[in-house]
């Protein structure tokens, strides 16, 4: 027997496996002990050496809807607890140590007056809707980079000469719309607000139709599929640890989308001397032309040398893939989850309903056909919707798509909004989260209730009130969302252009219909039955939070 097989006795690999797993057990106890530490003195629901605060949150969310999203259970989880604006809770091993605030003074703290680096969790996430160097996860001198050479892609007076092609969008949304309204069908809202929202920030990005609204389409298709395969985190869906499907299809999600932007950005390279000379030189400010203006400055040294670049930098061509998927996600979201929601309120709300109506005779008179044609002649139409624009602001008030999370550090301390105390945030997560400002009663009167009035307040001198400190759907500070004014400016239009055309009624009662139609897992007949905040559409998570069930519905054409 060779001496090599002489050392491999079974008595030997034993011992070495013992051993292997022995040091394995101390560090993870080693880093259990530090993870569990790190929240003691510190307010939050009840905690547990072995379990953290899995069971106290387990209890709380046991009584949520079993689809809810998680950025809705703060509220439930300090009214449970009795706690405060802001606590702490631990779900380590299955996520970081957090610490969460519903109060806007500490939210301004590690957002606005010192902007905290974005946690890693949000690359780990922009990963399936961005990648290497996307301008939502990245930092430093990479994140300025893009965040100016994109800055006048989402100018107001910019995005304001686009209105006429996001009208001839949402005119292919109102025959789609009618079209049902006339057979009564039953089908989802937010698969169809997306589709329009997508076919919108293709334009603005892209500046390519990609006409989602009227046949499929590879990108969008993929981009709807990742959505529905994005993690949420096993600490709130722990089959996420065993479903061995998810990683496939992210990745072959991902292919798909890199490699339909990548042919898009290709053309549009080759092309550009040639559109260039047939826009006499004129800037171009869609993202994708963006993109490559910041990269033939960087390449070509000159201005004059622009037209010499031969090839894309691999690098810069990666990047610029992950920007534009980020800018397509990001870009769908708040708008079309918002007209779901301002539907499904107005519908509940006649009075307010006939408000919003009122106005758009008032902005465009009585014949809705006539809208189109007005704003295409006329988009500064739009600054006289104040109440339409109350709606879509209350809308994201009670229902925003997401929120913040930022990464503490050792020598930044937030502090108590009610003492003043310093708060250590190294080793936290910092979750500003919104549904929990956007409903904190401290802050609003009456907060669960839809109540567009509240952003139509002025002062004794006739101004508008100062913004609720509280409000923040966009967040703030520097890293606050690019396409903030885009999402008004289309959820604007959209409601100008369908809400005297049809009446719309949600159909939860039929939700359990369109199990199985291949939009995400059904619901069963008890969850079906149960209320958040005392309302039937709660959010869920779909990469961000949308409306439930796609916000079943029947439209009926308006006499």
């Amino acid at each position: 027997m060779s001496p090599t097989m002489d050392l491999l006795t079974p008595t030997r690999l034993a011992w070495a496996a013992g051993i292997v797993l022995l040091t394995t057990i101390l560090r993870f106890w080693q880093k259990l002990h530090f993870h569990r530490s790190l929240v003691k003195g510190l307010p939050g629901p009840p905690h547990s050496y072995l379990f953290g605060s899995l069971i106290s949150m387990g209890k709380v969310v046991a009584q949520q809807p079993g689809s809810a999203a998680p950025q809705t259970y703060p509220s439930f989880i300090k009214e449970y607890y009795n706690l405060g604006d802001w606590f702490v809770f631990d779900p380590w091993p299955f996520g970081p140590v957090t610490l969460v605030t519903l109060s806007p003074e500490m939210a301004h703290e590690f957002t606005v007056k010192q902007s905290m680096p974005k946690h890693p969790v949000v690359d780990d996430f922009m990963q399936n809707f961005g990648g290497a160097g996307n301008m939502v996860s990245s930092e430093g001198a990479q994140w300025k980079k893009w965040r100016s050479a994109f800055n006048p892609g989402f100018s107001a007076a910019y995005l304001m000469t686009l209105v006429p092609s996001i009208v001839d969008n949402c005119d292919v949304f109102s025959s789609i719309m009618l079209a049902r309204a006339k057979t009564n069908e039953l089908f989802r809202m937010e698969s169809a607000t997306t589709n329009l929202t997508v076919d919108i920030i293709g334009k603005v990005v892209l500046d390519h139709d990609l006409k989602s609204q009227l046949h499929p389409n590879e990108l969008v298709d993929s981009f709807i599929s990742q959505t529905r395969w994005t993690p949420i985190g096993v600490q709130f869906n722990p089959i996420e640890l065993i479903d061995i499907r998810m990683p496939i299809m992210l990745a072959w999600n991902n292919f798909k989308m890199n490699r339909y932007i990548g042919r898009l950005l290709d053309e549009r390279f080759s092309t550009r001397n040639a559109r260039h000379e047939a826009t006499g030189g004129k800037r171009q400010k869609y993202v994708i032309d963006l993109a490559l203006e910041s990269y033939l400055k960087e390449a070509s040294g000159s201005a004059a040398d622009k037209k010499d670049v031969a090839h894309m930098d691999p690098a810069f061509r990666t990047a610029a893939i992950s920007n534009i998927k980020t800018f397509l996600f990001a870009g769908h979201d708040t708008t079309s989850s918002t007209i779901c929601y301002a539907y499904y309120y107005l519908s509940q709300n006649p009075a307010m309903l006939a408000r919003i109506r009122a106005e758009h005779d008032a902005v465009f008179g009585p014949d809705p056909a006539q809208a189109s044609a007005q704003l295409k002649e006329n988009a500064h139409l739009l600054n006289k919707l104040e109440y339409t624009t109350a709606v879509i602001k209350e809308s994201l008030r009670l229902q925003p798509p997401a929120s913040t999370v930022r990464v503490g550090q050792e020598d930044f301390y937030l502090h108590d909004p009610e003492t003043g105390a310093p708060i250590p945030t190294a080793n936290f997560m910092l979750w500003a989260v919104d549904v929990g400002l956007h409903r904190n009663p401290a802050h609003w009167n009456d907060p669960h209730t839809f109540d567009p009035e509240r952003f139509l307040q002025k002062s004794s001198d006739g101004k508008p009130e100062p913004a609720n400190p509280a409000y923040v759907p966009f967040s703030k500070g520097p890293r606050n969302c690019i396409g903030q004014e885009l999402a008004m400016i289309e959820s604007r239009i959209i409601l100008a252009l369908t809400m005297r055309l049809f009446d719309f009624s949600p159909a939860y009662d039929e939700i359990r219909v369109l199990n199985g139609d291949g939009y995400g897992r059904g619901e069963s007949a008890a969850e079906a039955a149960m209320r958040q905040f005392g309302d039937q559409a709660w959010q869920v998570q779909k990469g961000t939070a949308k409306p439930r069930g796609g916000m079943p519905c029947r439209l009926r054409v308006r006499e």
